[in-house]
């Protein structure tokens, strides 16, 4: 469906409804739609027809700007113009803002109340003794042996 098609169907009733069949894209949704927000009118609903179709479903806009969109585009029609507006191009973007300034360093702020903090620790003068001993380097000697029990008294004796 091309530009003529879709803009006679706007014929000023109170709905109406595109059905593009096989070669409908978001393109041609969107151009549809274009054409019918200049004609006044605004998108009601988006309807799958079945095999390969699609439905737009467009309702007249009473608002004022609408309607003095759509006598802007009338007007522009006889006079032969575009069925379209042209696009304006968009202002530049504006200047992008400075870069914030570095953050002040933070001085330290004195502490209230309470005691002066303490100096630390002085470092230990040599190192700390192990609380477990050492092993020995060789093992242990076996303990001595009991002593013998004394004889009993013999018979010559």
């Amino acid at each position: 469906m091309d530009d003529d098609e879709m803009r006679r169907r706007f014929d000023g009733g109170s709905r109406v409804a595109l059905t593009f069949t096989r070669r409908y894209t978001a393109a041609t949704g969107q151009r549809a739609e274009a054409i019918g927000h200049a004609l006044g009118y605004r998108l009601l609903a988006v309807e799958n027809g079945g095999w390969y179709s699609v439905r737009l479903v467009f309702a007249r806009d009473e608002a004022p700007d609408a309607r003095r969109r759509r006598e802007l585009t009338v007007a522009r029609l006889r006079a032969d113009g575009p069925l379209l507006p042209p696009l304006e191009t968009p202002p530049p973007p504006p200047p992008l803002p400075p870069p914030p300034a570095a953050p002040p360093a933070r001085a330290t702020r004195p502490r209230t109340g309470g005691l002066p903090p303490s100096p630390p620790p002085p470092p230990p003068a040599r190192p700390p003794r192990p609380r477990i001993p050492p092993r020995p380097a060789v093992p242990p000697p076996p303990p001595p042996a009991p002593p013998a029990p004394p004889a009993p008294p013999g018979p010559g004796s």
